[in-house]
């Protein structure tokens, strides 16, 4: 099935405007369509000599979904505001044990939603990041930027003396992490002619440090429903940086629009809830309700245009920000501090009112259990200033692998160093991804066969404790039929863990993410199969343990959150420990 791409989602990808991807369908360089709702624009499969759209439709997004930490990466992060890019990288696997936020509000936010998460408010300035040194893997942070000075000669750390990223630099000097990211907007590239971007590179060299080219990420490659480019930079300690390689995020299939936010679908598992937003007074009201979907100031009657845009209406520019309504087929906008600003309106698509905080936290790829702590001018502020989650997410799966391959050049400093931090005197050594296919060598019949029927009534007491349980993570794209308990299949990852004894499953409980376990399967066959067993679409050669279920019984009233021990998505564990959960 063939994807539409609007033509203006095509000017974003491609960072040209409107008018000339227009221009290239009305030229007929390439195949013009309309879709179902008159929207102008060409399918995704016609356009493969354009990267970003050969990258979205070769991608391996589904592959690299599924990336596992070998072991709790630690992490620091640095202006972490209310949570964006912190939460990301906790879904891809780092274990932060510090973060740093000076806005009051936003640590309370932080604090609600993660409360064993050290939030440390306060002047960055004023923080002795000395005991951490050796201590931690990566260190992140969105630094503010201000004007740097050209003053010196060498362009270098002491250059940026005075400006917040000197700050990143100090916690990177007394820290010395293997690696670190900083994050900015994409004008840093080009602030005064590259000079800035310049003495950054020179002094992460002089902090001892690789920089890997940096690149802009267009958020809406990365499975978020909005217009909005980051400056990535990413640096490796330079004992390590010849051993490894860095590997950016692959790009989602398609782009996301409002309609993925607002209503239940891929991204959400239900429609927006309600919640608090701003009003727009009655006379700005009478106004915007004249503005089509996807319109602006340019849609409205002169006269009216005149009286509301004031001495702007004169002023050279596009102005294309005043009495904007988004549309409901597009991406949002990039998300402001504020969805009211008279020069950057966010009105919502079909009705008459700036976005709700609720549509703001969703625009930026936050779950709805998000809290955002303080008024709703604080909360806007707060979410408009985050990095979106998934954005965030994407790239940490990146540096996930990162980690994986740098562990993978040193297992035993890497396996000593993790049991130093909890206690241990060795991590086990045969803890690694099991090769699938020598599996299927050793099980050409299937791993295990539990031949059950289920009892009329099933009680704890007809239960063998002493059964081995697979506590294994599901993914959203399967978990419909969990959440109904009629399940049948469940597949793994691409890796499974070695310490896991395959041939001793019985029970299995699926974890869903944010709530724990609560069902109770038996595993009726393990084996080695595909993806493509659950989803036609996939590659019949995509290899994975699959196991054939049963649902035995809801073992609990409600979910019991519980920790997946072995890279944030399995737990080995026996009947008997579960039930004295």
């Amino acid at each position: 099935m063939s994807t539409f791409l609007s033509a203006t989602n095509l000017a974003d990808l491609t960072g040209t405007s409107l008018a000339t991807t227009q221009k290239w369908g009305k030229s007929g360089i390439y195949p013009y369509h309309k879709n179902d709702n008159g929207k102008e624009g060409f399918y995704m499969e016609d356009l493969t000599d354009i990267e970003p759209v050969r990258l979205m439709l070769e991608t391996n997004w589904d592959e690299e979904f599924h990336t596992a930490a070998l072991r709790d990466f630690t992490s620091v992060e640095l202006f972490a505001g209310a949570g964006g890019l912190a939460l990301g990288m906790h879904l891809a696997g780092f274990r932060h044990v510090l973060l740093n936020e000076i806005d009051p509000m936003a640590c309370q936010t932080l604090r609600k939603n993660h409360p064993e998460w050290n939030v440390l408010e306060g002047d960055i300035h004023q923080i002795d990041f000395t005991p951490l040194k050796g201590k931690v893997d990566f260190l992140s942070g969105g630094f503010p930027c201000q004007a740097f000075s050209y003053a010196g000669k060498k362009g270098g750390l002491s250059d940026t003396r005075g400006t917040l990223f000197f700050e990143l630099a100090r916690a990177v000097k007394e820290i010395q992490p293997k690696v670190f990211m900083g994050e900015n907007v994409k004008g840093l590239l080009s602030h005064d002619d590259g000079k800035t971007l310049e003495i950054i590179r020179n002094a992460i060299a002089e902090l001892g440090y690789t920089l890997v080219e940096p690149r802009v990420l267009k958020a809406i490659m990365y499975q978020v429903p909005q217009k909005r480019e980051r400056l990535i930079l990413i640096a490796i300690r330079n004992d390590i940086a010849k051993k490894v390689k860095f590997q950016w995020p692959s790009p989602y299939k398609r782009v996301m629009t409002l309609r993925d936010a607002f209503f239940k679908g891929l991204l959400f598992d239900n429609d927006v809830p309600a919640s608090d937003g701003q009003t727009y007074p009655t006379k700005k009201a009478q106004v915007m309700a004249m503005v089509p979907e996807g319109g602006d100031w340019r849609d409205l009657p002169e006269n009216v245009q005149k009286e509301y845009m004031g001495g702007s209406f004169y002023l050279g520019g596009g102005k294309t920000g005043m009495a904007r309504r988004l549309s409901m087929d597009e991406p949002s906008l990039t998300l402001t501090c504020a969805p009211a600003q008279k020069q950057t309106e966010r009105c919502h698509p079909t009705e008459t009112r700036p976005l709700t905080v609720r549509e703001y936290a969703r625009i930026q790829t936050f779950p709805d259990n998000w809290e955002f702590v303080g008024t709703i001018t604080e909360q806007y502020k707060q979410i408009g200033n985050a990095v979106p989650v998934n954005l965030a997410y994407a790239i940490g799966r990146s540096l996930i692998r990162l980690f994986n391959d740098i562990d993978a050049q040193n297992p035993e400093e890497s396996h000593f160093v993790e049991a130093n931090k909890i206690g241990l005197d060795m991590l086990p050594p045969e803890l690694f991804a099991l090769d699938l296919f020598d599996v299927q060598r050793d099980y050409p019949d299937g791993i295990v066969h539990n031949p059950y029927k289920k009892p009329k009534r099933v009680d704890n007491d007809n239960l063998d404790d002493s059964k081995n349980v697979l506590i294994s993570l599901v993914t959203n794209e399967n978990i419909d039929p969990f959440n109904q308990q009629i399940a049948k299949l469940y597949y793994t990852g691409k890796k499974f863990p070695s310490t896991v004894k395959l041939n001793k499953l019985y029970y299995f409980m699926p974890y869903t993410k944010g709530l724990g376990i609560r069902d109770l399967y038996i595993i009726k066959v393990a084996r080695v199969g595909t993806k493509h067993e659950l989803h036609k679409e996939c590659d019949e050669n995509d290899f994975r343990l699959v196991f054939e279920i049963e649902f035995v019984k809801q073992l609990f009233e409600d979910y019991k959150p519980v920790k997946l021990k072995i890279w944030n998505t399995f737990t080995d564990t026996n009947l008997r420990s579960i039930l004295a959960i």
